[in-house]
């Protein structure tokens, strides 16, 4: 959870366009808030879509009694991990895709094959990128998208090129911090990662045949 409030975020927004701040985001706090807010709305999309530390997981869903393998509502994108055989005679597996986001209940979709029916009642594992609320963002993630959501604000409303250089190193410094939060809070590793580097590599084929050389003993012993 990060400490840093949507109100602060606004507010500090505000000021580096020299405009007063607020003491809350009702309706009632101006055009120039609202303004600020959708910025930093988007802002924060941005930074969750690239995925981090605490909205990327992985999930195992069932597929209902029609095949279809609905994601979760709040996700902002998935990938299916588990591998899906198509019907196809010169490929072995389907490239799946997502749709429907549209009507607000997306679905994986097998593109390969075109058709989102997939096995009924089938257990299915994706990786997802879950859309979070602003609290439950890390502190040095919630300043990093503060400080590019002040920095086109206030080009947008100001233009003012000193600022905005000004803002420019604001950007790259907790830019920096914010990544390095990141990858300190995901701990990945050779040994435990999310996308099953270490279960892959564990499962290659060892080559055990006489006939096949390998470059390092090729010539035989000396």
């Amino acid at each position: 959870m990060g400490a840093y409030t949507r109100l602060e975020a606004v507010n500090e927004m505000l000021l580096h366009t020299g405009e007063s701040p607020v003491s809350d985001l009702t309706g009632s706090s101006g055009v120039d808030t609202s303004i600020a807010e959708t910025i930093l709305d988007q802002k924060t999309l941005d930074a969750q879509a690239r995925g981090l530390a605490n909205n990327v997981t992985i999930r195992t869903i069932t597929a209902d009694a029609q095949g279809v393998i609905y994601l979760p509502a709040d996700t902002m994108s998935a990938e299916l991990i588990t591998s899906v055989e198509t019907i196809r005679s010169d490929m072995t597996y389907a490239r799946v895709t997502t749709r429907g986001w549209e009507s607000g209940a997306a679905y994986f979709y097998n593109l390969t094959d075109g058709t989102r029916v997939f096995t009924p009642a089938k257990k299915y594992d994706l990786e997802v990128i879950l859309q979070v609320s602003w609290v439950d963002m890390d502190t040095p993630i919630q300043k990093d998208i503060t400080m590019q959501a002040s920095r086109q604000y206030q080009m947008l409303s100001q233009g003012d090129g000193a600022v905005d250089n000004y803002l420019a190193q604001l950007e790259q410094y907790y830019g920096a911090k914010a990544k390095g939060a990141d990858v300190r809070s995901k701990g990945f590793n050779t040994l435990f990662m999310q996308n099953n580097a270490f279960k892959a590599a564990k499962s290659r084929t060892s080559r055990t045949s006489s006939e096949q050389l390998r470059f390092w003993n090729s010539h035989g012993a000396d």
